[in-house]
């Protein structure tokens, strides 16, 4: 049987506020066996993996139906990203294919993009951006967005990181930020 890749999940193109984007759909069980999902954070049904970043969007006033989720690397990988020592040099690759894919729903480039990790913050930064920490990030809001000039999908960037330090009911400057940040994005 032939491995897909997870879909895409958005619930409709006309309402997106937001781009969400995780690394790749890579992640094993207990028992080594790896996860296959229909949809990217197997969303609509196992809600594990994506309830950390929805409860997040939540404290911002998004919910399922005002985004668009997808992964950087779209295809499974023999490692999960966070262990994977080639994972940057890989997602330099699909980069501009989800330029592309975001440019088609959104061309006008508008709309931010979420990162779930700080793996995609490196990858996505030009080369000559200073490359931030999640602390130093979320610590300095004003630093969000890092702007379009500075990143190889040429959209604002906002860190939104799936570990539970940088949950959002514990950041409450930071949530404020984007608060005020997602007041200024429109869909054309």
């Amino acid at each position: 049987m032939e491995t897909l890749t997870p879909k895409p999940f958005c619930s409709n193109k006309d309402q997106i506020k937001a781009f969400v984007l995780g690394c790749d759909p890579t992640g094993f069980d207990k028992n080594g066996n790896r996860l296959e999902f229909e949809y990217i954070f197997d969303i609509g049904k196992d809600k594990r993996y994506f309830a950390g970043i929805l409860s997040n969007l939540a404290q911002v006033g998004l919910s399922l139906d005002d985004i668009y989720v997808q992964n950087l690397i779209t295809e499974y990988l023999n490692t999960e990203s966070s262990k994977n020592k080639a994972w940057l040099k890989i997602a330099a690759g699909y980069i501009s294919a989800r330029k592309l894919e975001f440019d088609q729903i959104d061309r006008h480039r508008q709309l931010p993009v979420f990162l779930t990790s700080e793996l995609l913050t490196k990858a996505i930064l030009n080369d000559h951006q200073p490359k931030y920490t999640a602390s130093e990030l979320y610590e300095n809001p004003d630093l969000i967005p890092l702007t379009p000039q500075t990143n190889k999908l040429e959209r604002p960037l906002i860190p939104l990181y799936r570990h539970t330090a940088y949950r959002l009911s514990h950041q409450a400057d930071y949530a404020k930020r984007l608060r005020e940040l997602l007041k200024n994005y429109t869909h054309e």
